[in-house]
């Protein structure tokens, strides 16, 4: 029997006019009005992030996400916005210039220059508590195989400016432009970790610890591993659905003999493929090396985790959110399916835009 983990998640969004749809410098002020302190600016003004509170199972996270996400999109009206669940804008650009006012954000559009640009996109971040910083690392390795499968679940960003960029994640792209990013090494312990990141910054690569963007890494605030790998989702179910198997990867990993990973190379390149693919396309098997669908990734990972989700009592959540996937579509097909029947990309804003109505399915599995 495989013990419950505790569980976390950060979701960004864009804040967008309620009018043009295009993004809304409000993210700051609409976060100042807030009192709870699990609203957070982020570095597009055009972009709020929540953070829900540790969890011990989905329908507890299912509530506080459900909570963060009502009382963004309500504060969001109030100031003439939408709150949008999408990787990029379909619409518009979200990114600097400007810069939100706080003084790490200012200092790397400073240091960084264009790179900055246009890195108001928007993920969903997966916390699971583990004991140490060497079980944290201990995950991070186990996981890397694992990357793809989770980006072609989470791939909810096919449109940005005005167009479709033929990506699943577009969100991908744009954020694989910083320094430290992407798939992780594999690291003997938590000190070999700590050694890469005081290399990093001593050498002034990033500016701080925080920019180390890899889709898996050890927490710095908490005794946790977090896995942000997957775009922000439109509904709440498809960002439980990330954390229960993240938290099964975790689970998988700690009573797992560690096993030999595919080369970085190779991991990289089933990542981008993914990336551009989403769940319906051609992707890489990391693990073989040969192509093979996005739904195979996912399958294949839902064999490697099964236990795990049987142990926890996820298993029937995870395979009635598949179920409804495989019927009605990941997040990016969805959105172009939008503008397929409207032939408005307005629609899709409004098909993303927050409401009681879209965070869950019309068929929601109920955790």
């Amino acid at each position: 029997m495989i013990a419950a983990l505790s569980l976390g998640v950060e979701e960004e969004y864009l804040v967008v006019d309620a009018v043009s749809r295009r993004p809304l410098a409000a993210g700051a002020s609409i976060v100042a009005e807030l009192s709870e302190a699990d609203f957070h600016r982020e570095f597009s003004p055009a972009q709020i992030e929540f953070a829900a509170p540790v969890c011990a199972d989905l329908p507890s996270l299912r509530r506080e996400l459900n909570r963060g996400r009502e009382v963004l999109a309500g504060a969001a009206r109030r100031h003439g916005a939408l709150l949008l669940a999408s990787g990029t804008p379909p619409l518009g650009r979200p990114g600097p210039p400007p810069v939100t006012t706080a003084e790490r954000y200012q200092r790397m559009a400073a240091v960084y220059g264009a790179l900055a640009e246009d890195q108001g996109v928007c993920g969903c971040h997966v916390h699971v508590g583990v004991p140490d910083a060497d079980h944290a690392i201990r995950a991070s390795n186990h996981i890397r195989p694992w990357l793809p499968a989770l980006l072609v679940l989470g791939a909810n960003s096919p449109f940005f400016d005005g167009r479709d960029t033929k990506h699943a994640s577009w969100r991908t792209n744009i954020w694989s432009r910083w320094p430290v990013c992407g798939v992780p090494p594999r690291f003997r312990s938590a000190a070999h970790y700590d050694d890469l990141v005081a290399r990093l910054v001593d050498s002034e690569v990033i500016t701080d610890p925080g920019m180390v963007y890899y889709y898996v890494r050890p927490s710095r605030h908490a005794p946790t591993v977090e896995v942000r790998i997957a775009d922000v989702a439109t509904t709440v179910d498809e960002a439980l659905l990330q954390a229960a198997l993240t938290r099964a990867l975790v689970s998988t990993a700690l009573v797992s003999t560690p096993t030999k990973s595919p080369p970085d190379a190779v991991l990289r390149a089933a990542c981008a493929h993914a990336a551009m693919a989403g769940l319906d396309g051609r992707c890489l098997d990391a693990v073989s090396g040969r192509p093979c669908t996005g739904w195979d990734l996912v399958d294949r990972l839902v064999s490697h985790v099964r236990l795990a989700l049987h142990d926890v009592g996820d298993l029937c959540f995870v395979e009635q959110c598949l179920s409804w996937l495989r019927s009605c579509g990941g997040g990016a097909a969805r959105q172009r399916r939008v503008l397929s029947e409207r032939g408005d990309l307005s629609a899709v804003v409004d098909h993303l835009a927050v409401t009681p109505s879209t965070q869950q399915w019309p068929t929601s599995p109920h955790a």
